[in-house]
């Protein structure tokens, strides 16, 4: 049932992206010539295009280059198009050297005025209780969407979790920082543990989510929370401190 569900969304979004992005399969085909990208799936690209032609961010930070880089640099050139003033950019990390030699060179013309793609070795990130991944080299910048496709998030301890939205977070002077989390289950269960279900919502059918998340200091002591966890009549604990 799942993987029908997947494929039947996968062709509706497939079909809405060419509707929003005319012109976008081709660009795609005539991309996957020159680079040996899988390509983000269409579902979450979807769910990509949609936010950021609704909230309009101006500074977009992708983790992970490849096919998806060509569908988000679409939907700035749309906004710039029929938004006076808009001046979206995207950041694009990529962590490994081989892969990011190639997204350099395949990037088509028509898409480096509104892209720029950084090499960003993988490092370790931890925030709270949690280990991640994070790609070195983000540039400060007041990013407010982030699409989280990387870097690789497993290590010798076993499965950990893409943070790139975190480091954002600390680089970022928005008070809210939108996105979508392609695949990445770990990493939705850490933003639903600090912050609540309501902020990422996901269902293994659409294998992605989309989030909004608030700005915020991790490291100061001063917050004006509740106490750290709640617990139930049965001994249920939950993390309650960001929760507002």
């Amino acid at each position: 049932m799942r993987k029908a569900l997947q494929k039947i969304g996968s062709k509706y979004a497939t079909w809405r992206l060419e509707h929003a992005l005319p012109g976008i399969s081709q660009e795609l085909r005539l991309y996957a010539k020159g680079s040996a990208t899988t390509g983000t799936q269409p579902i979450t690209m979807w769910l990509a295009v949609c936010r950021i032609l609704r909230h309009r961010p101006r500074r977009i930070l992708e983790s992970g280059t490849g096919s998806s880089t060509i569908i988000l640099a679409a939907a700035v050139h749309r906004l710039r198009r029929e938004v006076p003033g808009y001046d979206g950019q995207i950041i694009s990390m990529e962590s490994v050297k081989e892969w990011y030699e190639t997204a350099e060179a395949s990037l088509p013309e028509a898409c480096r005025d509104v892209v720029k793609i950084i090499l960003g070795p993988r490092e370790k990130f931890e925030i709270a209780m949690f280990r991640g991944y994070i790609h070195s080299n983000i540039p400060q910048n007041d990013y407010d969407f982030v699409l989280l496709d990387g870097p690789h998030f497993r290590d010798e301890r076993g499965l950990a979790f893409c943070a790139d939205v975190f480091r954002a977070m600390e680089l970022s002077a928005a008070p809210v920082i939108r996105g979508v989390v392609d695949g990445r289950a770990s990493s939705v269960m850490v933003l639903q543990s600090i912050f609540g279900v309501r902020v990422a919502r996901y269902w293994h059918f659409r294998y992605a989510a989309g989030f909004a998340v608030p700005k915020i200091d991790f490291r100061d002591t001063e917050l004006n929370t509740p106490r750290d966890f709640r617990c139930s009549l049965f001994g249920r604990l939950q993390w309650v401190r960001f929760r507002r």
